[in-house]
């Protein structure tokens, strides 16, 4: 399993049990002009709170974890 494939699936496990709806969520892939990797998470609106977290929070942290594995992976 290539690094963007492996990454989008740790997200997708991450969101997948903060949520009510994961049948509803889905994550695009996609590469920045500087050679980024850059995920877009489409939730059911009610649980976008759930994900964003209190003051951003949550959302920060699954971020931080996710550059984590980047960086492991070798990628940005």
């Amino acid at each position: 399993m290539d690094a963007p494939e492996a990454l989008r699936e740790f997200l997708m496990y991450s969101i997948a049990n903060l949520i009510e709806h994961p049948k509803q969520a889905s994550i695009g892939v996609g590469h920045t002009a500087s050679g980024a990797i850059s995920y877009r998470v489409q939730l059911a609106p009610e649980d976008v709170r759930r994900v964003v977290g209190k003051n951003g929070f949550t959302i920060s942290a699954i971020r931080s974890l996710l550059n984590v594995a980047a960086h492991k992976h070798g990628v940005k």
